[in-house]
């Protein structure tokens, strides 16, 4: 398992070489400059030229990507946060000395559990405590103040540093995306699930037909729709306005009364609701019409095998039939889709983040595009880049847990 993970991750770091060397070629072939918008100003001659070998725009195009590549992998100095300073690629500052204590406490007590029973079975004492390691780590991460950079370069419209920019919208974007992740899951999969056990019935004709019409209908439609609908119509109807349909929070959010130990308040969470729900469903619904028909037609066929029958002709309930047996293998597919869904769901929400007006990495990019940012959209599709090679090795991990007859040998 551990030779082919890092197979894995020598494959995709040579796809994201591939995929950074295509799109830079792209944008510098594609027409335009960062400073056309300058150039229609004949005063603006001296800025132009000074930007020009400031930026390297003057260099042949292949050195522009090796400064670039050079300045991507690179790591910045930063200050150190008071506490803990571990040095690794740079400065890493922690504040925390209780995630600390509780890391010390955590591998002393993995260790000497691991030498106590060790003449039981070592190994499996050793892969359950380990997992506390784990745990401590993203405990750390989570309480901890990370001061880490990458010299992705300033922004070409003057918006400051790359680095801090990209991953200061990154989590508006991650809260869209993972809620609408999560609602396509919650909802898709069971409904898949009831449609293959009721096939041909009433309802699952009504599934599948609802289930293509929102697969084919553009996002952007779903996004007006949805905006027409629970806000604009339910506002009418009800005389209450529950959901927004532009921004994040409310004008008044922080001065809201915040809850216990400085956490949001119930009114504060119920803000971000009212303006995460409708950006969210957009996104989820044409994944969600998408998991429901892979899960269906898995589902069919698994419950067609032979296993299957010989476990009913032994009498099973048939809820341990389907939840223990049939699901378990029919949920491989998905796991490949929901693996592959990680991009689509980025690349919907840069269109719905520019319908709803959400802070997020969706507006950073179509912007970077707009003004011919090269650092901005390098950055972005990267980013993504990255994401997509990480989940297909944690959905190759995924076939192995779920079907014992995958091998990585």
């Amino acid at each position: 398992m551990f030779a082919y993970i890092i197979r894995r991750l020598v494959y995709g770091i040579v796809t994201l070489f591939a995929l950074s060397l295509v799109v830079f070629v792209l944008i510098q072939f594609s027409g335009g400059t960062p400073l056309d918008r300058l150039k229609l100003n004949p005063r603006m001659q001296p800025v132009i030229a000074q930007l020009t070998e400031q930026w390297g725009l003057d260099k042949p195009w292949y050195e522009q990507y090796f400064i670039w590549l050079k300045n991507f992998v690179t790591p910045i100095d930063v200050p150190s946060e008071p506490g803990l300073t571990v040095v690794l690629f740079g400065k890493l500052g922690i504040r925390s000395w209780v995630a600390v204590a509780a890391g010390v406490v955590a591998i002393g007590y993995s260790v000497a559990t691991f030498f106590i029973r060790v003449k039981a079975n070592w190994w499996r004492t050793f892969r359950a405590f380990s997992i506390i390691g784990v745990w401590v780590a993203a405990f750390w991460i989570a309480k901890s103040r990370v001061v880490f950079a990458l010299n992705w370069g300033e922004s070409f419209r003057g918006d400051g540093a790359v680095w801090d920019n990209v991953f200061g919208a990154a989590g508006n974007t991650f809260r869209l995306g993972l809620t609408a992740l999560a609602i396509a899951l919650i909802l898709g999969i069971p409904l898949g699930i009831y449609q293959a056990i009721k096939q041909y019935s009433f309802f699952d004709q009504m599934g599948t037909m609802l289930s293509f019409i929102t697969f084919s209908t553009p996002i952007f439609i779903i996004g007006v729709m949805l905006q027409l609908i629970l806000a604009y119509q339910l506002e009418r109807w009800t005389g209450v306005k529950v959901f927004y349909v532009a921004g994040m929070t409310s004008s008044g959010y922080a001065e809201l009364e915040r809850g216990l130990f400085g956490l949001p308040s119930l009114a504060q969470w119920g803000d971000v609701i009212q303006h995460l729900t409708l950006p969210a469903l957009s996104i989820a619904a044409i994944s969600m019409a998408g998991y429901s028909r892979f899960q269906r037609a898995s589902m069919l066929e698994v419950m067609h095998s032979d296993y299957l029958r010989t476990a009913k002709a032994k009498g099973l309930p048939r809820r341990t039939i389907i939840v223990k047996h049939a699901l378990r293998n029919a949920l491989i597919p998905i796991v490949t889709l929901v693996s592959l869904d990680i991009a689509f769901i980025i690349g919907g929400a840069i269109i719905t983040e520019s319908i709803f007006g959400w802070p997020g990495v969706g507006r950073l990019y179509i912007g970077a595009i707009n003004a011919i940012d090269y650092p901005t959209i390098m950055a972005v599709v990267m980013a993504i880049g990255a994401g997509v090679v990480v989940m297909n090795i944690v959905a190759d991990i995924l076939y192995g847990v779920l079907d014992p007859r995958v091998r990585y040998d």
